[in-house]
């Protein structure tokens, strides 16, 4: 069964105006980035007793924590990054998900870069594992995992236990095409989906459907397989499709624009 959830603070500061919005949106979860401005990493004791109690009125879970770990140059100081996963696999604990996002590093030159970030992420996964967490990363455009067959790397640098978080919208802005060439190599590992699509001749952020993510394929494909996950919307239709915040108003039609195409 698909499990809506969703980046409510694309729409909202107020952590308690987002849980509110996702409720009566008919959200059951949302996705954990940023408490009020600043990333969940930075968020204090205080602010993280605040969030639950703010979720626990009405009845909302988080589905992940979404870090941007793994978003920095592949040559970056690794510790500081590990003791990040640590801290995400604290606050997954005790938001109740098992998952915490990663990327896979900034590069130019992958195939240079590739022994360094397949060591990077096996450490990834290694600490993952004895914090009980399940580590999912997200195809992004600019690091070594934009492409399907990379990602595949990963997960085998990983020993298999790294999950893949699948964002039609930007392997579009990477020239990948994401049903007819990603989605086949990719989805025995792929356990979450990020909701969002994309151009390909201007790399410009649309509703899911109006883009070339292929979302009517693979929507046809969840509906006949019975798919078990997690689907994140992330409307990302700010600043004329370039990325960036909406209105709360934009963001509840781009979820309802989601809705219509998983269940058409």
């Amino acid at each position: 069964m698909i499990t809506l959830t969703g980046f409510t603070d694309e729409a909202l500061t107020s952590f308690p105006g987002q849980v509110r919005m996702a409720s009566q949106a008919g959200l059951t979860h949302i996705e954990l980035r940023r408490i009020g401005t600043r990333p969940i990493l930075e968020a204090s004791t205080r602010t993280l007793a605040a969030a639950q109690d703010a979720l626990a009125d009405h009845s909302v879970r988080v589905s992940c924590i979404a870090t941007g770990l793994g978003k920095q140059p592949v040559n970056a100081p690794l510790g500081p990054q590990l003791d990040g996963l640590r801290r995400a696999a604290a606050f997954a604990h005790r938001f109740g998900t098992p998952f915490v996002r990663t990327f896979s590093w900034f590069t130019t030159t992958p195939d240079t870069d590739r022994a360094r970030v397949l060591d990077q992420m096996s450490l990834f996964a290694a600490v993952a594992q004895d914090e009980d967490v399940t580590l999912l990363h997200e195809n992004e455009k600019g690091i070594f995992g934009d492409t399907p067959e990379r990602c595949l790397e990963l997960v085998a640098a990983s020993g298999n236990t790294l999950r893949l978080l699948f964002d039609p919208a930007n392997f579009v802005q990477c020239g990948v095409r994401p049903f007819d060439h990603a989605w086949p190599q990719l989805v025995d590992d792929v356990s979450y989906l990020h909701a969002k699509d994309a151009r390909a001749a201007t790399g410009r952020v649309t509703p899911v459907g109006e883009g070339d993510g292929q979302w009517a394929e693979l929507a046809d494909w969840l509906r006949a397989s019975d798919w078990d996950g997690f689907c994140s919307l992330e409307p990302h239709l700010g600043l004329g499709g370039r990325g960036g915040p909406v209105t709360t108003r934009r963001w509840v039609d781009a979820l309802a624009t989601l809705r219509s195409v998983l269940t058409a």
